[in-house]
């Protein structure tokens, strides 16, 4: 195992990687609970066949480690968010690896405010951890104490009604269940962790919703479904007429939308909606959003249009939040879907802005389509170019042509290219107003880049 636990968004590996073992998951929770007094962790999980497993061992490993544990169940990482602050605990952990794939698992963490861990906690966690597993090798046989009996220090709470608890806090949106118009919406859960609780929440409010993809075996998660593979709801949306389609990832922190006529609506237009809706209400207390190094530069002209600022953070929905705090920002979020609502929480949320959403096609009585339509995109070409192994992000070469295109305009034309946070790939982002331009550009950077890894 490398020295480096973290990435963008808590811990992600394959599900069969060591560190999702009894033993590390033991010295993990060891690491994370570092002999403070009264810790009090709130955990969920997601729908994949090992999130359970992991769940337990993490449970029994916090336990023995002298936590109290409340247990909210299967439920949304954003669900967490909220349940962290809400019953004060100093921490919550989701099980899940997001939208990669069901081979894949993860650990996302919060604070006790529900934000996301900074880079400093996670450093922490970290550096206990390795400093602990060199402790657990140096030790004979016969005095190894991980994984031993438990001290019985710790308790396990189970969270009454997690999913009502959480529903009055997304409804508290709405001024009245019954909108003003009623609309036909298909929602993919993407069998992720979003399946019982979206129905419960969007059962409270006057739509006609259809849900497709809800039905989680443990390894269809993110299968050709969800916020990355929007297609099967663009179709449902087209089959049946229906006003809107919503789908979230499967962990249900992100949320892509497309309207009545199967378009896809990523996360800058939603940002660009929100933006626009939220402004126009209360001008006073709105003056800046959020975006990301990926997000499309039509955006930004929009934004900056309407009278906001823009600023750009670093990829990941915490450096979202992050820039959002320091700029007193109320709005933030990724292309991908992760939309930030400062004044509902610190999390992205795909059930509370899909409600948004909702409500402003609701409010406005026009098609999506109409709604959504308030800016020209750029053209974007984005390539996932896969490392052979962690070896290749120390390479010199690598990192010099990194950081030349770190969100580098030449010519009208802007470039990124990153290593990714949650996968072994570097990812290439050219962007402009003319496709052919930008797709020359990418395929001579692509080469490029394969020819130094």
């Amino acid at each position: 195992m490398n020295k480096k636990l973290f990435g963008t968004d808590g811990i992600r590996s394959l599900a069969n990687n060591k560190i999702f073992d009894n033993l590390s998951l033991d010295i993990f929770s060891r690491a994370i609970v570092n002999n403070q007094r009264n810790l009090k962790i709130v955990i969920g999980r997601d729908t994949r066949q090992s999130s359970k497993v992991i769940e337990k061992m993490l449970i029994n490993g916090l336990k023995k480690n002298g936590a109290t544990i409340y247990l909210a169940g299967l439920i949304s990482t954003p669900a967490i968010s909220y349940f962290t602050k809400k019953f004060n605990c100093n921490l919550g952990i989701v099980v899940s690896a997001s939208h990669n794939p069901y081979q894949y698992n993860g650990i996302k963490f919060f604070n006790e405010n529900g934000e996301k861990l900074s880079d400093t906690n996670e450093n922490i966690i970290e550096n206990n951890f390795f400093k602990f597993e060199e402790d657990f090798k140096s030790l004979s046989s016969t005095t190894k104490y991980f994984g031993s009996k438990s001290n019985g220090k710790g308790q396990i709470k189970k969270i009454k009604n997690p999913f009502l608890i959480y529903k009055k806090k997304i409804l508290s949106i709405l001024k009245k269940k019954n909108l003003p118009k009623k609309l036909k919406v298909i929602v993919d859960c993407a069998n992720g962790s979003t399946y019982r609780i979206s129905k419960y929440v969007f059962s409270k409010i006057n739509i006609n919703s259809i849900y497709i993809k809800d039905k989680p075996d443990g390894k269809n998660i993110n299968y050709k479904c969800g916020s990355l593979y929007p297609q099967n709801l663009i179709n449902e949306v087209k089959k049946r007429s229906a006003d809107f389609g919503i789908s979230f990832d499967g962990d249900g922190d992100r949320v892509i939308c497309c309207d009545e006529k199967g378009k896809i609506i990523d996360g800058d237009k939603i940002l660009a909606c929100l933006a626009q809706y939220l402004f126009y209400k209360s001008r006073a207390n709105q003056n800046a959003i959020v975006g990301t190094l990926m997000s499309n530069r039509g955006l930004e002209r929009f934004v900056n249009k309407i009278g906001l600022k823009f600023y750009r953070s670093e990829v990941g929905d915490k450096y979202v939040y992050k820039l959002m705090k320091r700029k007193k920002c109320f709005l933030g979020g990724e292309q991908s879907g992760h939309i930030i609502l400062k004044e509902f929480g610190p999390s992205g949320d795909g059930i509370l802005i899909s409600l948004y959403l909702i409500k402003i096609i609701s409010e406005y009585n026009k098609k999506a389509s109409e709604i959504f339509d308030l800016y020209n995109s750029h053209f974007q070409i984005q390539k996932n170019i896969k490392l052979r192994d962690s070896e290749d992000q120390k390479n010199k070469r690598i990192n010099n042509l990194l950081k030349f295109y770190n969100n580098k305009i030449i010519d009208n034309v802007r470039i990124l290219i990153r290593f990714s946070g949650t996968e072994p790939v570097i990812r290439l982002l050219v962007e402009g107003e003319k496709y052919s331009k930008i797709n020359l550009l990418a395929k001579k950077l692509q080469k490029k880049i394969n020819s130094l890894i």
